[in-house]
């Protein structure tokens, strides 16, 4: 019989992460909400089935973006830079987390949406807990669904996929979120964003299709 490797399986454990970037947040004096496949495992009922993972990625505003890489550039800490716009510090092999601002001009400047998320988010007072002490703003299930279309990535569309079906969202919410932001740039942007959620509701036969509605008066 073969002797068994002594190499461990990882375990997939976030909370390093978080704390981390609680604790610079808190020290930077700036807001930052949880996004990403977390996020998603934050709002579903059943998780047995949803992938796991230790990557933690955050939204901030841009101008809070500037100020993290300013405090960590001073603690000589390496980042990088995120082509969607942000910076991703790791450190070891238990910190990774992306500080998201999506401000690139090239994938599509969404910086007023993550923004607005930000404020939402802590308006709200909607968090996770990491520990006894320790928690991170959550972002709102409307602005993760949006947050997921918008990367037009099939992973992402599955994670949007599971949310719709699984979570209870509002869809009226999301559409307004969409047709009503403030930024005329974005609105026009999110239009594709718009066109796939209705495409993706009617075709999970979604109570609140607006294209399978408009098919049956027709």
């Amino acid at each position: 019989m073969k002797k068994p490797d002594k190499t461990m399986l990882p375990v997939f454990d976030p909370r390093p992460s978080g704390r981390f970037a609680a604790d610079l947040l808190e020290k930077t004096g700036q807001q930052g909400i949880l996004i990403g496949r977390l996020a998603v495992w934050a709002f579903l009922r059943d998780t047995g089935g949803y992938a796991y993972t230790k990557d933690l990625d955050m939204a901030v505003s841009r101008e809070a973006c500037f100020e993290i890489r300013k405090h960590l550039k001073e603690k000589n800490v390496t980042v990088g830079d995120l082509l969607i716009g942000g910076i991703n510090v790791k450190i070891g092999d238990d910190i990774n987390i992306d500080f998201i601002d999506r401000s690139s001009q090239e994938w599509g400047d969404y910086s007023p949406l993550f923004k607005e998320a930000v404020a939402e988010a802590v308006r709200s007072g909607r968090t996770i807990r990491l520990d006894d002490t320790n928690v991170l703003y959550l972002v709102s299930l409307a602005h993760l669904i949006i947050m997921k279309l918008l990367t037009m990535e099939r992973k992402d569309e599955d994670d949007a996929k599971v949310l719709l079906q699984s979570a209870d969202p509002d869809i009226n919410r999301i559409r307004e979120i969409i047709s009503g932001h403030p930024d005329p740039l974005v609105r026009t942007r999110l239009e594709i964003v718009q066109t796939r959620l209705e495409i993706l509701l009617r075709d999970m036969n979604h109570k609140e299709s607006k294209l399978l509605k408009y098919k049956h008066v027709s």
